[in-house]
């Protein structure tokens, strides 16, 4: 249009042109037929193309210890999103997916992810138990969080914490699959001082992943290599 961008995105739109990114003004009526419906926006859009999805096998080269966190049954965007969070940062190299019952990479987890979907590398794998016997053929070790059957989290031992790590998220209410559950190596509970006895899953995957690194520094980061 003919009328200048307003001063609080001018250095939005250099930042933009900087980056080589095209950038257009648009009409309010426009704009908001382009905006998804249902989005509370800041008066900017970015086009992007989709979150690329990598396979199992390079989600773990290189090889050496690392931390996932594997869905199953995450189906709620918000959940999916607020995980992913959590896990890029406490320093989780990677996620792994199921090509079912789990929410779709949509605009909503990246949102609700806070920008953690850019950064935090995601594989997809068809059988998700499959996918974990494959990991602990190649030394990964699974947790999982049970409110009644599990392990205090803050009296397991170190050495359970250290090398490669999975942590498997199940769904609220449901839990893990059978088969996903006789995967799970270790099993810990978070212990509760209130009535209400467990978490939404994103506050648990929240208090074991920063138990893990307050334990053992993360080896995203190289903690361990300092420690050495």
């Amino acid at each position: 249009g003919d009328r200048s961008p307003r001063p609080e995105l001018l250095d939005l739109l250099d930042r933009a042109r900087a980056a080589g990114v095209p950038a257009e003004e648009l009409a309010a009526e426009r704009f908001d037929r382009e905006a998804p419906a249902g989005v509370a926006h800041q008066g900017v859009l970015l086009e992007v193309g989709p979150v690329p999805v990598l396979d199992l096998e390079a989600l773990v080269e290189p090889a050496g210890d690392c931390w996932l966190v594997a869905m199953d049954g995450i189906e709620d965007p918000q959940n999916l999103g607020a995980i992913l969070r959590v896990a890029e940062g406490a320093g989780v190299r990677g996620a792994l997916l199921p090509e079912r019952r789990v929410a779709p990479l949509s605009p909503a987890v990246a949102r609700a992810s806070a920008g953690a979907l850019e950064h935090l590398p995601v594989a997809q794998v068809t059988n998700l138990v499959r996918a974990l016997e494959w990991l602990k053929e190649r030394d990964f070790w699974v947790h999982a969080a049970d409110p009644v059957e599990g392990r205090n989290l803050y009296e397991i031992p170190d050495r359970m914490l250290r090398g490669r790590l999975v942590l498997v998220l199940g769904a609220e209410g449901r839990g893990l699959r059978p088969g996903v559950r006789a995967a799970v190596d270790v099993f810990v509970r978070i212990p509760m001082g209130g009535v209400v006895e467990s978490l939404n899953v994103a506050s648990a995957a929240a208090v074991v992943l920063f138990e893990w690194a307050r334990r053992t520094g993360s080896p995203v980061r190289g903690a361990d290599a300092e420690r050495a």
